[in-house]
């Protein structure tokens, strides 16, 4: 990628090949479609979800009919495999379309509150829920499709307008994502796209949007998060992982090592909850390291020509660089490289070989900072509670997985590990569900996307309270007097359940119904 203060050159991390040409919006251009939007917004919240779930399926429509062109785009600008772009970019799209156009209506629907305490003299209560206005979305480049596409649908189905501000690492894929929109008929500024530098993204800000969702780094969320509290701006952030992975002894190795293995180096390792660092007991340790080295040694990396690639490039160089560096790094403190560890000389694209690091330990930066590429450090552990204790000894808490043929001692070491999402014998997969919520804590972000509980952050929740005898007063308005006050210490005692027959007879036969019901 290349930027000067008119445009964006998109070339192919994988092969330096020229790709094409977008051009920067403006700060204040940026600022005018934040106020454009809340225009359109208005409108826009007045359609009923089943009409926007319309706009949900052209835009799958419009994906099925240009998949091909899709698929490439992402895979050249990124410059992951063909199929990992199908299916980590492409799938969860889909899916979210499919899934927020059927069910967003009862996810949405106002809800009854059940009141104990005053329902007896009358009072009801319900949630209603009212979209934001206008969602900024600020998107990354590692997964440039299915990231911002899935938070679009949630928002739009919900009610909001959004303006998106994509990667301008991969500009192009931000220009599809205004296309398929465009292609739905979605009413003018009901989505904008913004393209220009990271710092373009302040100008959702500074307007500002009504609601903010940022993708990306723990440094630049920290930084905007500033910014919005300043205006207290509610922000969504989904940052950064050390994701860890638990190996039992009683593991199936042939599954735990193919498994981790793709988990560790899907996206050539730039992913937020890739796993980043493994923990395997002692008794199988030596046997694992040997297949995953094996395996991972068997994996094909360059730019993807005919799906002659596994591993694809390091979208980012920057990125690059400080992946050599943690491994060089951690070479100098004692770590011993099993396979990779090392820039791969491919035409001119940005590769890094799969690595396994073995002799690794605690403070290293490789086992404590995010790598974000194909680097895996593992090491033994003896107990269950020192496997626990090394996997949630971490700033991060994205997500985490359990390797065992017992689900039960799976979920069980679950429970203990600090993270959003823990899986199973298995890693990655879940972003991809639109039923579940997506998240972390700690350093990983604050916040929900995905799921109920994603789709609930789209929108603001409005309680509503009325009277079913809206003409009877109430016995705590105007004038105060010694019986109400009887009758209120007396209906106390009846909450707390002491002698509640004769504390709620006292209660009633101290309020003066006359005067006050």
């Amino acid at each position: 990628m290349k930027a000067d203060a008119l445009t964006i050159t998109s070339t192919s991390p994988a092969t330096g090949e020229y790709l094409g040409t977008v051009s920067v919006t403006a700060r204040e251009e940026a600022r005018a479609a934040v106020r454009r939007a809340r225009i359109a917004a208005k409108k826009w919240a007045e359609t009923s979800i089943e009409v926007r779930a319309q706009y949900l399926k052209r835009a799958n429509q419009y994906i099925y009919d240009h998949f091909e062109r899709i698929v490439e785009t992402i895979s050249k600008e990124n410059g992951k495999p063909r199929t990992e772009a199908e299916i980590t970019d492409l799938l969860p799209v889909i899916y979210h379309n499919i899934y927020y156009a059927r069910h967003a209506e009862k996810l949405l629907r106002d809800r009854k509150i059940p009141l104990r305490l005053w329902s007896f003299i009358g009072k009801a209560s319900y949630q209603r829920y009212v979209p934001w206005g206008v969602l900024g979305v600020i998107s990354p480049w590692n997964y440039p499709f299915g990231i911002p596409m899935t938070q679009i649908a949630m928002a739009l189905i919900a009610g909001n307008a959004v303006v998106l501000k994509p990667s301008s690492s991969t500009p192009l894929t931000g220009e599809i994502i205004r296309q398929i929109w465009e292609s739905t008929g979605l009413p003018k500024d009901v989505l904008t796209v913004i393209q220009g530098p990271g710092r373009l993204g302040e100008a959702l800000i500074e307007e500002p949007a009504d609601r903010l969702i940022f993708t990306g780094s723990v440094a630049i969320g920290r930084h905007l998060a500033k910014l919005a509290a300043e205006k207290l701006l509610p922000i969504t952030l989904e940052l950064g992982g050390k994701d860890p992975a638990i190996v039992l002894a009683d593991a199936d190795l042939e599954a735990a090592t193919s498994g981790i293995l793709w988990g560790a180096m899907a996206n050539a390792g730039q992913t937020c909850a890739g796993i980043e660092r493994v923990y395997v007991e002692r008794p199988i340790y030596d046997e694992f390291v040997r297949r995953i080295t094996d395996k991972a040694k068997s994996l094909r990396v360059g730019a993807d020509r005919d799906f002659d690639s596994d591993l694809g490039a390091i979208t980012n160089r920057g990125q690059l660089e400080t992946i050599d560096r943690q491994v060089r790094e951690a070479v100098a403190q004692g770590a011993k490289i099993e396979t990779g560890g090392r820039i791969v000389e491919d035409c001119c694209g940005d590769f890094y070989a799969p690595t396994i690091l073995t002799n690794v330990r605690h403070g290293m930066a490789i086992i404590c900072e995010e790598n974000f590429g194909p680097v895996l450090p593992i090491m033994p552990f003896d107990t269950i509670d020192e496997a626990v204790r090394l996997a949630n000894d971490t700033r991060f808490a994205l997500s985490a997985s359990v390797w065992t043929g017992s689900n039960r001692r799976g979920r069980e070491i679950a429970r203990q590990l600090v993270a959003g999402t823990v899986t199973i014998n298995d890693s990655l997969y879940t972003y991809a569900l639109a039923e579940t919520p997506w998240g972390g804590y700690r350093e990983s972000g604050i916040g929900k996307t995905h799921g109920e509980e994603g789709l609930l952050e789209m929108v603001r929740p409005v309680h509503i309270a009325y009277d079913r005898f809206p003409r009877i007063k109430k016995p705590w308005w105007y004038p105060y007097d010694e019986n109400f006050s009887v009758a209120f210490g007396a209906a106390v005692k009846a909450l707390a359940g002491k002698d509640v027959v004769r504390s709620l007879w006292k209660a009633a036969a101290n309020l003066n119904f006359r005067g006050k019901l």
